[in-house]
């Protein structure tokens, strides 16, 4: 009896690393001053942000979270959450 050996696909076609990244976390006050964040945060601030180099979020992108309590751009979503003292929450993932 012949035995049909065809190898089916293994997950998602096309894409080297189909996981979805860490979400990155971070705390900054009211101004955009960061208080916390995580290494995951940092490098997608840095693909959200082409030349930023840290210590407090881009004007625009603080003006925007304050608007609206998200900001997207390069496949990502930065969304804000009031959080106590007159701090942030911030979260950073694919969109």
């Amino acid at each position: 009896m012949p035995v049909d050996l065809k190898r089916q696909p293994q997950g998602k076609l096309g894409g080297r690393n189909s996981k979805p990244r860490k979400a990155g976390e971070a705390v900054c006050d009211m101004k955009g001053d960061f208080w916390d964040l995580d290494a995951a945060f940092l490098l997608s601030m840095k693909q959200i942000s082409p030349g930023w180099c840290g210590g407090e979020l881009p004007e625009a992108i603080m003006d925007e979270l304050k608007n609206t309590g998200r900001y997207q751009a390069h496949g990502l979503e930065l969304s804000a959450q009031p959080i106590s003292g007159g701090k942030i929450a911030l979260r950073i993932a694919d969109h």
